[in-house]
């Protein structure tokens, strides 16, 4: 199997540290996120004190990766969970999407090569919470 990311939602760490200061904070979501999105170094600092199981903060993203699977690979992942979500664009080519908290649940679950794939995915887009997912893994 073969993946490819291709695309994500921008500033997902941002997004994240906004949702988590939402539950703490008055300010209106997108002040916060306005306010984080100057402060990169407020947003690693947040990051890095979360836990990565904490689900509903890790839902507000998408992240599209196309795929080279044969249809029982793919089936096999459907059977696994049902958050993930395929789109057959081709004879053994697919999209598949989804958001952090699927792709961190999929890998807590499974440590398949799938989720090896996906996770490896995510070093260039959130690098803090990658860290804290392998820092959790070992």
């Amino acid at each position: 199997m073969k993946i490819q990311l291709i695309a994500t939602t921008p500033n997902i760490e941002t997004l994240v540290a906004t949702a988590v200061l939402t539950t703490t904070s008055g300010a209106q979501p997108s002040i916060l996120f306005d306010r984080m999105r100057e402060k990169p170094d407020k947003v690693n600092e947040i990051i890095e004190k979360i836990e990565v199981q904490h689900g509903s903060i890790l839902e507000h993203n998408r992240i599209i990766w196309s795929v080279e699977a044969e249809e029982f690979e793919i089936l096999d992942i459907l059977l696994k969970t049902k958050f993930f979500t395929f789109t057959r664009i081709g004879s053994n080519y697919w999209i598949i999407s989804g958001n952090l908290r699927t792709i961190i649940e999929y890998w807590n679950e499974q440590k398949d090569d799938f989720s090896k794939k996906l996770l490896n995915s995510l070093k260039d887009i959130v690098p803090s919470i990658y860290s804290n997912i392998k820092e959790e893994s070992n």
